[in-house]
């Protein structure tokens, strides 16, 4: 008997020590299966709790002009909103966020009693207004902070430049248009992530170093031109409004590089409220649609005849006394009556039957072949999204009229942009080169990189009929010519004009009472350093020629532009811009007019003028202006009466201090 007892506490230790076994086992199991079977499983589920991938968002790059004046940047904002449930005192905080948030306390009031979770106060506030609300410190009021587009010129190269459309708030935007679009990847840069651990509360406790190779957001600068961009919009404008016309472009661009200092079209929009311009407005017709250009196309059909040799600028040609009998039906005329004329004479007075009679010389093939060597009928290739490429039908689908006319510019769709760069191979020894807009990109951490340099594309004439050329478009500027308010005293201006009746839209004949009025020319005549043109469509004029409405506009900007390049005279400068004595500045009186005082060496005051007297006067002193806006100077950079610097700051407004 006394044997069971120490039988069953014998049993019960075994029990227990097999179960300890047992459970130990278990757990060794479990423990294997954990740190080495299921190790990876639960090392990625872990890293998932604690480490966290965070994007990393650089600010998008400026674009810069060729002085590297800004002309897109990013600026700071703010999107305030409230949580209502976390609010203690909603009198208090009403009272000191209603006068930084412009809102009403009543209507703050009523956003701040919402029964919602969260609720938007304010979105896309400017910095200044953002930085006051957080460091108020209101318990239940948070702010997000972004980088949003803006361009300090607003309608400055709208159509060019295009913008950045605005998506969600603290989610970044894509180029839609322009150069924001087709260089969009290099000014947002590569995206990266960086992986960062954080503790229960979700704080960052430690950065762990991205092992990804990325490029950071480049800046991209431009060849334009701000200061050039400006006046030759606003001579746009002036011109565009003075003629009720439909619209306007300029393309001003240096003829031995292919360079755009400026393209220009009015109207425009302003890229800071994209979103309220038409889409026909926004449209950079310069490049996108073609048009029939009228005289100025003689200048390449006369190229043609010189360089093959079957004329000469004295040979002479008969111009029917104004009516050119074309077959049995088709008439060619001429604005005026002209009889005998030499090929001088038929660029000079723009002789429609004297330039027929020239290609009638050259022939179709070979007038065919130098239309397409000038650039026509093909694409620049300049870095822009969307260009056309014209409408030029091949030589054996000419009709015999059609033959004709295009030797006067009809029957021919030409862009603006082929325009310009056909005139500037002429102004560059008969070499065409490619327009480009984007030069170099440069990366914060000092690389740059090239985008586009000066490209020869052919040669399309030899130096000698360039020259040649020359002579006989500065003719075309002097007092007997058509061109003749384009002179710019002190200067050699080589150029022609154009007008062009505009085709129906079925294609059938032409509006009546509609045209395109044109100027092409370059300056200095003998070393060029400007090839422009300017087109103004549909101005409402009884008598509307490219003389008349265009040649003005390219004198103002030429004039301009040739001062701020820094290009002096070639002739004597009588009537050109006055030169300011060193050591005068000037003030406005009370007429607007600048007023001399004896203070040297101190920043005038240029409140109250307009662009031209304002750059006259800047000018003038050596400074480079920058202008922001247009209408008349109401700030300026640095303020009156402070030491002269070498560049200026002006502030525009349409509307008159």
């Amino acid at each position: 008997m006394r044997s069971e007892p120490k039988r069953r506490v014998k049993f019960r230790i075994i029990f227990i020590w097999t179960g300890f076994y047992l459970a130990l086992l278990v757990i060794s199991l479990r423990i294997y299966q954990l740190q080495v079977l299921e190790a990876n499983r639960l090392k990625a589920k872990a890293e998932q709790q604690y480490f966290k991938v965070q994007p990393i968002k650089y600010p998008r790059g400026t674009l810069y002009d060729r002085n590297l004046e800004e002309l897109a940047v990013n600026r700071r904002v703010y999107s305030v909103y409230a949580l209502p449930q976390q609010l203690e005192d909603i009198s208090a905080t009403v009272s000191q966020l209603s006068p930084i948030l412009n809102i009403d306390r009543y209507t703050l009031r009523k956003k701040l009693n919402s029964e919602k979770k969260i609720v938007w106060l304010a979105q896309r506030i400017n910095q200044e207004q953002g930085e006051r609300v957080m460091s108020l410190k209101l318990k239940g009021i948070e702010a997000i902070s972004e980088d949003l587009r803006f361009y300090p010129g607003a309608n400055l190269a709208s159509q060019t430049l295009g913008f950045m459309g605005i998506e969600g708030i603290g989610v970044e935007g894509e180029g839609k248009e322009g150069l924001e679009y087709l260089y969009d990847k290099e000014l947002r840069g590569q995206a990266v992530s960086m992986k960062v651990m954080k503790d229960g509360r979700k704080k960052v406790m430690m950065v762990m170093k991205s092992e990804e190779n990325y490029k950071q957001a480049g800046s991209i600068i431009l060849t334009l031109d701000r200061t050039v961009q400006h006046i030759a919009e606003e001579a746009l404008k002036e011109a565009v409004n003075k003629y009720n016309a439909r619209r306007g472009c300029l393309i001003a661009v240096e003829p031995r590089t292919g360079r755009v200092l400026a393209l220009a079209l009015y109207p425009n929009y302003d890229l800071n409220h994209y979103s309220k311009a038409e889409t026909e407005i926004r449209k950079n017709w310069a490049l996108t649609d073609p048009f029939e250009p009228g005289s100025t196309f003689k200048v390449f059909v006369v190229a043609g005849g010189i360089e093959e040799g079957l004329i000469t600028v004295n040979d002479r040609f008969d111009c029917e006394n104004g009516i050119y009998q074309v077959g049995d039906e088709d008439v060619i005329r001429d604005m005026r009556k002209f009889n005998i004329l030499s090929v001088r004479e038929i660029l000079t007075y723009s002789s429609n039957i004297g330039a027929v009679k020239i290609a009638e010389k050259l022939g179709r093939e070979k007038l065919y072949k130098y239309i397409m060597d000038f650039g026509f009928g093909e694409k620049t290739g300049i870095d822009f999204p969307t260009e056309s490429k014209g409408i030029v039908h091949h030589y054996k689908k000419w009709y015999p009229l059609t033959f004709r006319t295009i030797a006067f510019g009809q029957g021919i769709s030409v862009s603006a942009l082929q325009m310009v760069m056909a005139l500037s191979a002429i102004a560059n020894d008969g070499i065409l080169m490619k327009p480009y807009l984007a030069e170099r990109i440069v990366y914060p951490d000092g690389e740059e990189k090239v985008i586009n340099q000066p490209t020869m594309v052919r040669r399309v004439i030899s130096p000698e009929t360039a020259k040649t050329l020359t002579e006989l478009m500065m003719e075309v500027v002097s007092p007997k010519g058509t061109g003749y308010l384009a002179q710019i005293p002190g200067y050699k201006v080589a150029g022609k004009t154009g007008t062009a009746q505009k085709p129906k839209s079925n294609g059938k004949g032409y509006e009546p009472g509609k045209w395109v009025c044109s100027f092409m020319g370059f300056v200095p005549a003998e070393e060029p350093k400007l090839a422009m043109i300017v087109v103004i469509d549909e101005p409402k004029v009884d008598y509307a020629t490219g003389g008349m409405i265009a040649a003005p506009v390219f004198q103002t900007v030429a004039k301009y532009t040739l001062t701020a390049m820094g290009t002096l005279p070639e002739l004597s400068p009588a009537g050109s811009i006055a030169v300011i004595p060193k050591g005068k500045i000037f003030t406005r009186n009370s007429n607007g007019i600048a007023d001399s005082l004896p203070d040297a060496g101190k920043t005038p005051d240029f409140r109250g003028m307009s662009l031209k007297s304002a750059l006259k006067l800047t000018l003038s002193l050596g400074q480079k202006p920058v202008f922001e806006g247009s209408g008349w100077v109401i700030e300026q950079e640095p303020l009156p009466g402070s030491d002269l610097t070498g560049r200026v700051i002006l502030r525009m407004s349409r509307d008159r201090i």
